[in-house]
């Protein structure tokens, strides 16, 4: 088997794009096993619950292929994936039409 060096990285960005293509198992070498186990502080933890956002609900949403096609294209040249790129436009809308219809605030109560 082919020993394989790890590249120094410039930006933990550079660092995520090559994991994404690259398996750990090519640079066993580069790793070394730990004798106690890890544990995180439970300051950290308790921050982690705080955030865990509520997991997200399937909709079905028919469109275009063309439509798919575009929104992927321009998830690809921004670097993330087509449905969360979308559900980031939703969230624009959304803003956008409580901005413009302040009433809408006192039915709903957003997260910022």
């Amino acid at each position: 088997m082919k020993k394989n060096k790890l590249p120094k990285f410039k930006s933990e960005e550079e660092e995520a794009k090559f994991w994404d293509n690259n398996s750990p198992l090519e640079y066993k070498e580069e790793f070394a096993e730990i004798e106690e186990p890890f544990e995180f502080s439970p300051s950290l933890l308790r921050k982690a619950v705080k955030t865990q956002k509520e997991r997200k609900r399937l909709l079905t949403l028919r469109m275009e292929p063309y439509q798919i096609d575009v929104a992927k294209l321009i998830a690809r040249w921004k670097g993330c994936g087509y449905q969360t790129l979308m559900r980031m436009w939703v969230m624009e809308g959304l803003r956008r039409e409580v901005k413009i219809h302040p009433e809408i605030k006192e039915f709903l109560s957003f997260k910022k």
